[in-house]
């Protein structure tokens, strides 16, 4: 099941920071679409499927006030999470009439972000169930601790762990026990989770036949039973996965290169990225370098250098705010990357003092 969500705010760097500090994929959420304003955005939720808005309050023509008050009019199962430079009270108070799931202001602490984003997608994914009748007998709470469910679950199938996705059901399980299920209930927690098998193997491009999702679950007398031909199901798509990924005949280096220039600010890891390929990431940063010039480390480096640079020089943020956009948790680590790279102190920078040499060492411990 698809979660669709848009930001809407007037500045392009703010909604920049949203897209880069909100784990998306993790939360199961497709970024739909970005809007300037209030109007924009209801163009948007009238032409596209929208289940989350992510929006700032001080915007031109049709601002916060006015998008909340026709959200709450016209689209009121729509969550709503307001993201807003201004304490005001006003605004706050608006904000929870008009039932915003949360109001959190700048800078974004991307921790509340993403917490607050996935309650916003269980919610989201309930009130979808309710209205198509998926889950129509199914009892909230069970719902809820299989929605819960799903996000570490779907970390562990694409990271090809199936020892994990064996534990994350077996947990699931446990959990539903605890709550009681009736026999009645067991086909529809059973087609939950095929649903997001589905999407899992369709978003590895891995063979999916439709029959697939149309099991007998009703053979299936307990919860024992049925988390059992689930996980059985799932480690088969794993074991298909990891066959497929084997079968390359090579890597496909220009798709790595547009991962990492997507995700360079996030926490990559060469060993998950090479052990997805199937090489050493010796090798993997081996014919990276022979292909693009550069070795993963050093590519990567490079690109959050050149944005510290930017936002330095063009925005109004703090040094550590731009050290955490740009991928670094240590603030010494990041003040001695960006001095070898530039000759100066980020400090330094800022103020002018000292000329910017043209220095291309990298980082001293690449791959």
């Amino acid at each position: 099941m698809q979660i669709n969500a848009i930001i809407v705010d007037d500045e392009k760097w703010n909604r920049e920071i949203i897209k880069t500090f909100g784990a998306w994929e993790e939360h199961g959420i497709h970024l739909e679409a970005e809007a300037e304003d209030g109007e924009e955005a209801i163009q948007l939720i009238e032409s596209r499927e929208v289940h989350i808005v992510v929006m700032d309050m001080n915007m031109p023509g049709v601002d916060g006030i006015g998008l909340l008050q026709y959200l709450n009019d016209h689209h009121p199962d729509i969550r709503i999470i307001v993201i807003s430079g201004y304490d005001d009270f006003m605004y706050t108070r608006q904000a929870i009439r008009c039932r915003a799931d949360e109001y959190l202001l700048k800078p974004v602490d991307s921790q509340e972000l993403n917490k607050v984003l996935f309650q916003c997608r269980q919610k989201a994914e309930v009130t979808l169930h309710n209205k198509s009748g998926a889950s129509l007998g199914l009892r909230l709470d069970l719902l809820q601790v299989i929605q819960a469910c799903k996000p570490s679950l779907a970390a562990h199938y694409n990271d090809l762990n199936a020892a994990s996705v064996e534990g994350s059901l077996e947990e699931l399980k446990e959990k539903l026990i605890l709550l009681g299920v009736d026999h009645s209930a067991l086909p529809r927690i059973g087609q939950e989770l095929l649903l997001l098998l589905k999407d899992l193997m369709q978003s590895n491009s891995q063979d999916y036949e439709e029959d697939f999702v149309v099991q007998k679950f009703t053979e299936s007398n307990t919860v024992a039973e049925l988390t059992a031909l689930v996980s059985d199901m799932y480690v088969s798509a794993v074991k298909q996965l990891i066959q497929q990924r084997k079968n390359k005949n090579r890597l496909n280096l220009d798709e790595i290169k547009r991962f990492v220039d997507q995700h360079y600010t996030e926490n990559i890891k060469l060993e998950a990225l090479a052990r997805s390929f199937f090489v050493s990431k010796e090798y993997l940063s081996k014919v990276f370098k022979q292909e693009f010039g550069l070795n993963l480390t050093d590519y990567m480096t490079k690109l959050r250098m050149e944005r510290a640079r930017h936002l330095l020089l063009h925005e109004n943020l703090s040094i550590k705010s731009v050290a955490e956009l740009c991928g670094y948790e240590e603030l010494g680590y990041f003040y001695r990357v960006f001095k070898k790279q530039f000759g100066v102190a980020p400090g330094e920078m800022r103020k002018g003092e000292g000329q910017v040499q043209n220095n291309t060492s990298q980082e001293t411990n690449s791959v």
